[in-house]
């Protein structure tokens, strides 16, 4: 059955989300896209997840009257990892509870704690005219004014028109100390950026200002690539066969681009001219592709790149319509697919800084796996598939409207949440692991991932539970969920294996690092998952189904939401920050998982799902 769902709102973003009847308020955050702090994994003792509930608050919990006072309880204030959403919400997250926050963008950079520092700055400034007594140069003029700085010949053709078009008082704009600029008037309050997560699958990007840090507007959308492969191989592939391919698939991720700043703009009522940089974190073939390099050799062994230190380029080469002297900056890599987003997820998560070895995981097509240990950070990339967001899945979709994205096993049935409060017309990857989880503990799917049919299912397993396992069209078992206009909502027995696929891959990469760190799953002290998909999902159903380690307390395990795009604003409010992903990325270690002769043999056992629980 699908049961009602409740409205969640969160100031001051005004981000809204609907989820069912029950769920914690963690939960709701971080499908409202806000990662909120839990250094107790969630375990209610550190009191840094704070929120105030300005309507529908629950009564109190035990653990939050002992952490909160009477008078905090009385205004509304509840621990998001203890409350519960029980009607129609509204919450103020304040800054200080969110995980890479601006707040924490703009505090715990190792390189400058505290500052803002953007590459691009503007200076508001009133020159003296030229005359007989005062016959320096346009150039020598304004740099008195604001400092020393580099200008290309294309600006100082215009740069003496502009002075005196503008009565030599306007604004000066600089980017890493080169002149992009000069305008009439004081626009100092207008400068803006634009920070991008090119994924596999998927795409997000956030309008910045750039004067104080704050987020704007957010927006995302499927990578059109996809109608070339759902994967990096495949794409790769399509690439090397002709330039022509190649520079069908560049053009086609520049225009997504291109669409997601229209779109950001509009929404913030900011004009194009007014963003003067971009920066932009993705895996290696996306980078590769958004740059039109030849991906040929990424294809095959070693894996080798065309560059790997970041680039700072004109944006128009990226076909970019921002301001006409607008800059992009390009993530640097590891190496192989260990690309620029998971740069951008170490810059955000602070890896390395934590004390004792932690792992920090981004679940998508790619899974990037990374662990940091008594100074030595290793890196991997593993074909996971689009499994987890969707694709390859019968009835597979992303986490929009109508998407089954969380599956609940009760004591007799089940229940579904669907976005939207809608009939629902698939199912996403949150949901996914729900159901795989659930029908694992219940006994209706082996450890081996095996179906079971009706007359193996275990003696008592609920009649509403059973009902819902038979054989579909084609002749293979599957378990539906919900009966739609559109003909039955089910799981098929291919469907399981994708996950198995995807869920094995991840977790083999896991076991490699460990070894090579000479450490077990239990000496982990944070576990880390970044990601779009990684934040829907449930911490102890993850470990149900094997993509996570079993072995670690699930305190240790926190959600810190799309690392890859936080990484990315990082980088634009700071060239300290730009320093620090350099320096990542070249001291990382990238571990080769198809080399290792060990890996297909942790891929198969990986492959199998953990031994149900003990009732």
């Amino acid at each position: 059955m699908s049961t009602q769902q409740l409205r969640v709102t969160f100031q001051p973003s005004g981000r809204s989300v609907f989820v069912l009847y029950g769920t914690k308020m963690l939960e709701a955050a971080g499908r409202a896209g806000l990662t909120i702090q839990t250094p107790c994994g969630g375990g209610g003792t550190c009191g840094k997840c704070r929120v105030r509930v300005v309507s529908g608050a629950c009564d109190a919990t035990p653990t939050e009257q002992q952490g909160l006072s009477a008078d905090e309880l009385a205004a509304g204030w509840r621990l998001a990892c203890q409350t519960r959403v029980c009607s129609q919400t509204v919450v103020d997250v304040p800054d200080s509870s969110l995980f890479a926050s601006q707040q924490r963008i703009l505090t715990d950079s190792a390189a400058a704690r505290g500052e803002l520092r953007p590459a691009v700055r503007k200076r508001y400034v009133e020159l003296s005219e030229p005359s007989l007594a005062d016959c320096d140069s346009d150039l020598e003029r304004l740099q008195g004014a604001v400092g020393p700085f580099k200008a290309d010949l294309s600006l100082i053709r215009r740069v003496g028109r502009l002075l005196r078009r503008s009565g030599f008082k306007g604004t000066a704009v600089l980017t890493d100390n080169t002149l992009i600029d000069f305008e009439p008037g004081d626009t100092t309050g207008a400068c803006y950026g634009v920070a991008f997560d090119i994924g596999t699958t998927t795409l997000a990007a956030t309008l910045l200002d750039l004067c104080g840090g704050s987020e704007l507007a957010v927006a995302s959308r499927m990578n059109p690539q996809v109608s070339f492969g759902d994967d990096v191989l495949s794409r790769i592939q399509h690439a090397s066969n002709s330039p022509e391919n190649l520079e069908q698939l560049r053009e086609c991720i520049a225009n997504a681009i291109d669409g997601l700043i229209e779109e950001l703009c509009l929404q913030a009522s900011v004009p194009r001219q007014s963003v003067y940089e971009i920066a932009l974190a993705g895996n290696t073939t996306m980078q590769h592709l958004l740059c039109g390099l030849d991906v040929a050799q990424l294809g095959a062994v070693p894996f080798v790149p065309v560059h790997q230190r970041g680039l700072l380029l004109p944006a128009a080469e990226l076909a970019a319509a921002i301001h006409h002297s607008g800059r992009a900056y390009v993530f640097p890599l590891i190496g192989g697919f260990v690309g620029g987003d998971t740069v951008a997820g170490m810059l955000a998560a602070g890896l390395g800084e934590a004390d004792g070895p932690t792992l920090m995981i981004d679940i998508g097509t790619n899974g990037e796996i990374v662990l940091a240990h008594e100074g030595t950070i290793r890196a991997a990339s593993t074909a996971a598939g689009p499994a987890f967001e969707g694709a390859r899945i019968s009835r597979g979709m992303r986490a929009t409207r109508g998407a089954v994205e969380k599956v609940v096993f009760n004591e007799t049935d089940i229940e579904l949440g669907v976005i939207g409060n809608v009939e629902p017309i698939g199912i996403c990857g949150s949901a996914l692991v729900d159901l795989a989880a659930g029908l694992l503990e219940t006994g209706i799917v082996s450890t081996s991932g095996r179906l079971l049919p009706p007359d193996e299912l275990p003696a008592g397993l609920g009649e509403s539970l059973r009902s819902r396992v038979r054989a579909g069209d084609s002749g293979q078992g599957e378990f539906v969920l919900a009966e739609t206009g559109g003909g039955p909502l089910a799981l098929t027995q291919r469907d399981i294996r994708e996950l198995q696929l995807a869920s094995g891959a991840i977790r083999a990469g896991i076991s490699i690092l460990l070894r090579e760190a000479g450490l077990s799953a239990g000496d982990l002290q944070h576990v880390l998952i970044a990601g779009g998909f990684g934040s829907f999902i449930r911490r102890d159903h993850a470990q149900r189904i094997g993509l996570l380690p079993g072995e670690v307390d699930h305190r240790r395990i926190s959600y810190i939401g799309n690392a890859s795009l936080a990484g990315a604003r990082w980088a634009l409010l700071s060239t300290d920050a730009r320093k620090r992903a350099e320096q990542l990325a070249r001291t990382a270690k990238h571990v080769q998982l198809s080399e290792d002769p060990e890996f297909q043999m942790e891929f198969a056992e990986a492959m199998i799902f953990p031994e149900r629980r003990r009732q």
